[in-house]
C-alpha cells in the first residue's frame, strides 16, 4: 500500500493507476504450470552470496580481535612476523593448527560425520536428506527403460515398482518401489482398524484409534468373530434350504480340466526358457523318511504280492534293517520252499460220487481203446507173416 497523495490523480491527471492490481495473463503448458522454479529470479541468489560473505568477514574480524586480546594478555608469544600485524600466525606453528581449525572447510569432512538423525550438532552446517549408502544401487539405475517407473530427482523418490514389466515377483527383488513399503507389515491392519473406528463412530460407538487403542482393538476382534459366525450360520441355512454341498466340495478347475493360464516356453532340450516350471505335486505323507537303519523306504521292494524294504528284503514293516545278511536269509528260505512239496499234494480233498463216476468212465474208454489198438496191431502182423511165407 502507498499513502494517499495530497492532490488526487483525478485533479492533476498524473500517474493514473488502476483501482486494483491487475494480474498478468500467463499462458503455460502442462509442464510449465508444474514447474517448481516458475517465477524464480536467479539474481536473487546474489543476495544470499553477499549475506554469506558479510558473515565470513565478521567472523574474520572477530577472530583477529580475539588474537589481539590474547597477545595483549600474554597468553600467546608474539612472533616477529608481518603476519601478526593482521592477526594471523605462521602456518607451521601450533597456534595456527589450534585456532584455524574452525575456519576449515567442514564439507570435506562430511565422510567422518554420523548418519543423519543419529548425532545432531548445531555447529555443523551439513544437512543431508535421504542419504543413500554408496554400496547400494541407485533407484534410477535399476531399470533403464524410459517407460518404467518414474524417478523424481528433487525428492529422490520412485513410488512405483521399477521391475513391474520384467516379470519378476516383487517379493524376490531387492527394491520394489517406495509404495511397496506402505502395503507391508502392520500397515494394512492399521488402515483396517482406522476404517472400523470411523464406521463405529458413525454408528454411535465412541472409539478412537489414538485416544483409546486398547478398547478399539478389543471391539474390532469381537466384531470379526461375530462376523465370521454370522457368515457361517448364513451359509449353513442356505445349504439346508437349497442344498448344493457337493458343488462346494468339488476340486478346482485346474485338476478337473488339467489346464491353467500359466504360460511356459521350453527349449528343444526340454529346459524352461520363459515362465515357471510345473511344481511337483506333494503328498500328504512324509516322503524319503528312513527309519531303523534302513537305506530304502518301505515299498521299495515287491515280491509275490508283498511289499517290503529293498535294502534287506524284509516284508515286516517297522522292522530293523539286517542288510546283506537279511537278503541271504530271504534267498535261502525261498529256495527251501521251492524244494518242499506243496501242501496240495499232502492234503487230498474227498471226491464226490459224480467225480468218481466220471473217472471210471474215462478208465473204461482207455481200456477199450487199448484193446482195439492191440487187435489192429495183431492183424497187421499176421498179414505180414503170410506175405513172407508166400
Amino acid at each position: 500500500f502507498q499513502r494517499p497523495r495530497k492532490v488526487g490523480a483525478k485533479y492533476t491527471g498524473m500517474n493514473i493507476a488502476p483501482d486494483e492490481h491487475v494480474q498478468p495473463q500467463l499462458m503455460f503448458d502442462y509442464d510449465g504450470k508444474r514447474d517448481r522454479w516458475n517465477g524464480y529470479n536467479p539474481e536473487e541468489h546474489m543476495k544470499i552470496v553477499e549475506e554469506y560473505s558479510k558473515v565470513d568477514l565478521a567472523k574474520r574480524t572477530l577472530k583477529a580481535q580475539k588474537l589481539q586480546e590474547e597477545l595483549a594478555s600474554g597468553k600467546l608469544e608474539q612472533v616477529n612476523s608481518p603476519r601478526h600485524q593482521w592477526g594471523e600466525e605462521e602456518p607451521n606453528s601450533q597456534t595456527e593448527r589450534d585456532h584455524n581449525s574452525e575456519d576449515e572447510d567442514e564439507d570435506k569432512y562430511a565422510d567422518d560425520i554420523d548418519m543423519p538423525g543419529q548425532n545432531f550438532d548445531s555447529k555443523r552446517r551439513i544437512t543431508v536428506r535421504n542419504l543413500r549408502i554408496r554400496e547400494d544401487i541407485a533407484k534410477y539405475l535399476r531399470n533403464l527403460d524410459p517407460n518404467s517407473a518414474y524417478y523424481d530427482p528433487k525428492t529422490r523418490a520412485m513410488r512405483e515398482n521399477p521391475y513391474a514389466n520384467t516379470g519378476k515377483n516383487p517379493d524376490e527383488v531387492g527394491y520394489a518401489g517406495d509404495n511397496f513399503v506402505r502395503y507391508t507389515g502392520d500397515t494394512i491392519s492399521m488402515a483396517q482398524t482406522q476404517l472400523f473406528a470411523w464406521e463405529a463412530y458413525d454408528k454411535g460407538s465412541e472409539v478412537h484409534l489414538q485416544a483409546d487403542p486398547t478398547k478399539l482393538e478389543l471391539l474390532y476382534k469381537s466384531f470379526k468373530v461375530k462376523k465370521e459366525d454370522f457368515k457361517a450360520q448364513q451359509k449353513e441355512s442356505i445349504l439346508e434350504k437349497y442344498g448344493g454341498q457337493e458343488h462346494l466340495d468339488a476340486p478346482p478347475a485346474e485338476l478337473l480340466l488339467a489346464q491353467t493360464e500359466d504360460y511356459v516356453e521350453y527349449s528343444r532340450h526340454g529346459t524352461v526358457i520363459k515362465g515357471q516350471e510345473k511344481a511337483i505335486a506333494c503328498s500328504k505323507y512324509e516322503e524319503d523318511v528312513k527309519i531303523n537303519n534302513h537305506t530304502c523306504i518301505w515299498g521299495s521292494y515287491w515280491k509275490e504280492g508283498k511289499w517290503g524294504y529293498k535294502c534287506c528284503h524284509s516284508f515286516v514293516k517297522y522292522s530293523y534293517c539286517t542288510g546283506e545278511a537279511g537278503k541271504e536269509i530271504a534267498n535261502t528260505e525261498a529256495s527251501l520252499l521251492e524244494e518242499q512239496p506243496s501242501e496240495e499234494e499232502h492234503m487230498t480233498k474227498p471226491k464226490t460220487l459224480m467225480e468218481i463216476h466220471q473217472e471210471k468212465q474215462k478208465e473204461k474208454k482207455k481200456k477199450k481203446h487199448k484193446k482195439s489198438s492191440n487187435s489192429d496191431s495183431e492183424g497187421e502182423e499176421k498179414k505180414k507173416q503170410e506175405k513172407l511165407k508166400k
